[in-house]
C-alpha cells in the first residue's frame, strides 16, 4: 500500500489465514493514500471498496480504533456518497470515538467532500480542540472555494486573519486564497499575500508560485504573471499549464507562441495543456482552425493521448466561432463517444458569436434531450422563443422551469473599492450608495447617446412594452458596477468589473462609449474573458 501496489496488497490480504483489525487497517489506509495522476472515478471506486472493508470489519466484530475511524471517514470523503456519510457519522457518534482533534477534523472534511456543507459548520460552532483548529479552517475555506461562494469565502479568510494573524498560513491556505483572488478578480489582495509569501518563505514553493501565476493571469495583470514565471527557478508543467490559462482570458495568439516554445524546450504536454491550446485558437486575430486541427490529430499520433470528451467540445466550439458549422456537425457526428452535453453546449455558444439560428435550435433540442433537469437548458429553450417572438410558448418554458422548483444562477456583477467587494444585480438598489450610481449612471448614459450610443432592446427578452424595455436594459448589473468603479476611482486607476456570466452586446457597446465619454480604462472580465475599454475601443475588436 505504500507504493500505491493496491492490487498486490490485496491479494496478500486474501491469502492471509489470520487478519486482525490491525491488518484491516492497513488496507484501508492504503485506500486513501493521494496518488499523482489518479483520476476522480478511480479515486471514487477505491473509497467504496474502503467502505466495503470497513463494513466487512464491523460484521466480523473486530476493534475498532482510532485509526479505523480516521480511515473509513476518509474513504468516505474520496467516495463522495451523501448516504454512505450520514451513516458513517451516525456510526461514529455512536462509537462515541469524537473526542479526538483529528477524527473531528477528518469529520468535517467529510461532510464537506460529501455535499454536508451546512453539517459542517455546524460541527465547526462547537470546535473544542486548539491543535487541529487551522486544519478544520482550512477544510472550510476550501468548501467556500469548491461551492464557488467566493465572497463567504473571503470573509471567513479575514475572519481567520483576525483572530489567529498570520502565523496560520501555511502553502495550502495561500494556494486557496490565491484562487479566491482570481476567481473574484481581486488583484490587490493577491499582491499583499505576494508580500507576506516573500516574507515567510513560502515563495519558493512550486505550488505556491503556480497558484500566484494563475491569480494574476485572472485578475488581468498579464506583465506581473508573466514576470513571476520568469522568476521562478524550478518550473513543472503546471506552471507551463498556469502560464497558459493566463493568456487565454485575453488573446490566444501568444498561446501559440508559448505552445511554440514547449515544443522547442521538448516540455512533454498533458491532456489539460491541449484543452487550453485547443481553447486558443477560438482567441486569435485571425481563423486558425488549421492549427486546431493540428494539435487536436497531434495529442494521439505524437503525443498518445487520447482526446476526452473536452477536447471534442473545445474543437467544436472553435470551428463554430470562425463560422464552420458544417464542419461542427460533421465533428460531432464522426465522433467515436457518444457526444454529451458538454459538446452540443459548445457548439450553441459559439453560435453567439457567429450568429446561426438553424443550428441553436439543433443544438437546444439535443441539450434538452441530455439534460432535462438542467436548469440553463431551459433558459435558453425560453430565451430561443423569445428571440422568435413567440412569448406565450417562453412564459410556459419559465412556468415549467419554476413549477419543478429549478433556479437559474442570477447575473451579477462585481467591482473592488477599500479592500471590499462590491457586489451588485440588475436594477439593484440594496448598494448604500444606490443613488448616486443610478443618478451618475442616467447622467454617463445622456453623454453617451450624445456621442452616439443606441440602447439596443433586442437584448431585452421580455414581451412589455417599448420604453419598458428601455428601462430593464439601462441598469444591467455589469452598468452599476461600472458605474461605482468610475464613481471611487482616482485620477489614472483602471476600473476593474468582473461578471460570472457572458456580457450583453448593449452593455459592450455602452462601455465602449462610456469609456471614451469618461476617458477612464475599464476592465471587464466575463465568461467569455477580458474586455478592455479604452477610448471608445475594446480589446476584444
Amino acid at each position: 500500500m505504500e507504493f500505491g501496489l493496491v492490487d498486490m496488497a490485496l491479494d496478500v490480504f486474501e491469502w492471509m489465514p489470520q487478519r486482525n483489525f490491525v491488518t484491516y487497517n492497513a488496507v484501508l489506509t492504503g485506500f486513501c493514500r493521494k496518488k499523482e495522476g489518479v483520476r476522480v472515478t478511480f479515486a471514487k471506486k477505491a473509497g467504496l471498496r474502503g467502505l466495503g472493508l470497513f463494513r466487512q470489519m464491523v460484521e466480523d466484530g473486530l476493534e475498532i480504533s482510532d485509526v479505523t475511524v480516521t480511515g473509513v471517514l476518509n474513504v468516505c470523503a474520496i467516495a463522495a456518497d451523501r448516504k454512505a456519510s450520514e451513516q458513517v457519522h451516525a456510526f461514529v457518534i455512536k462509537c462515541g470515538c469524537m473526542s479526538s482533534p483529528w477524527i473531528d477534523a477528518v469529520l468535517i472534511d467529510m461532510c464537506i467532500k460529501c455535499g454536508r456543507s451546512g453539517d459542517a459548520h455546524l460541527l465547526f460552532e462547537q470546535w473544542q480542540h486548539e491543535e487541529s483548529f487551522h486544519i478544520a479552517w482550512n477544510s472550510l475555506l476550501l468548501a467556500s472555494v469548491r461551492d464557488g461562494e467566493y465572497e463567504k469565502t473571503f470573509s471567513t479568510f479575514l475572519q481567520m486573519f483576525r483572530s489567529s494573524g498570520v502565523e496560520f498560513i501555511d502553502e495550502f491556505m495561500l494556494t486557496a486564497v490565491l484562487g479566491v483572488c482570481g476567481s473574484l478578480g481581486f488583484a490587490e489582495l493577491g499582491k499583499q499575500l505576494h508580500s507576506f509569501a516573500a516574507k515567510s518563505g513560502l515563495l519558493c514553493v512550486r505550488g505556491v508560485g503556480n497558484a500566484f501565476i494563475s491569480m494574476y493571469g485572472k485578475c488581468g495583470e498579464l506583465k506581473d504573471a508573466a514576470n513571476f514565471f520568469e522568476r521562478m527557478t524550478c518550473r513543472d508543467l503546471v506552471s507551463w499549464n498556469a502560464m497558459v490559462t493566463a493568456h487565454l482570458l485575453h488573446q490566444g495568439d501568444e498561446i501559440l507562441k508559448i505552445w511554440s516554445e514547449m515544443e522547442r524546450l521538448m516540455i512533454r504536454p498533458d491532456s489539460i495543456t491541449f484543452l487550453l491550446v485547443i481553447s486558443a485558437c477560438s482567441h486569435t486575430s485571425s481563423d486558425s482552425t488549421e492549427k486546431c486541427r493540428e494539435l487536436f490529430l497531434s495529442m494521439p499520433s505524437t503525443y498518445g493521448i487520447e482526446p476526452a470528451m473536452e477536447h471534442y467540445a473545445a474543437f467544436v466550439y472553435v470551428l463554430g466561432c470562425w463560422g464552420h458549422f458544417d464542419k461542427a456537425e460533421q465533428l460531432i457526428g464522426g465522433m467515436p463517444l457518444k457526444p454529451d452535453a458538454l459538446v452540443w453546449r459548445s457548439l450553441l455558444d459559439s453560435c453567439s458569436k457567429q450568429s446561426n439560428m438553424a443550428v441553436r435550435r439543433r443544438a437546444i433540442k439535443h441539450l434538452l434531450a441530455l439534460e432535462p433537469q438542467d436548469p440553463s437548458t431551459y433558459v435558453l429553450t425560453s430565451n430561443l422563443l423569445s428571440e422568435s417572438a413567440r412569448w406565450h410558448s417562453s412564459e410556459n418554458t419559465r412556468l415549467q422551469m419554476r413549477e419543478k422548483g429549478m433556479r437559474k444562477i442570477p447575473a451579477r456583477s462585481w467591482t473592488f473599492h477599500g479592500n471590499m467587494v462590491h457586489s451588485f444585480f440588475a436594477r439593484d438598489r440594496a448598494h448604500p450608495q444606490s443613488r448616486d450610481i443610478y443618478a451618475g449612471l442616467d447622467v454617463l448614459i445622456l453623454e453617451c447617446i450624445k456621442d452616439g450610443y443606441e440602447p439596443d432592446t433586442t437584448f431585452v427578452l421580455h414581451d412589455v412594452e417599448e420604453y419598458q424595455k428601455r428601462h430593464f436594459l439601462m441598469y444591467h448589473s455589469v452598468k452599476l458596477a461600472s458605474m461605482y468603479g468610475l464613481l471611487m476611482a482616482g485620477p489614472g486607476q483602471i476600473v476593474r468589473v468582473v461578471k460570472n456570466i457572458r456580457m450583453c452586446g448593449d452593455c459592450h457597446s455602452f462601455l465602449e462609449h462610456a469609456s471614451a465619454a469618461t476617458g477612464k480604462v475599464i476592465s471587464v472580465r466575463d465568461s467569455s474573458g477580458f474586455h478592455i475599454f479604452r477610448g471608445g475601443k475594446c480589446s476584444c475588436r
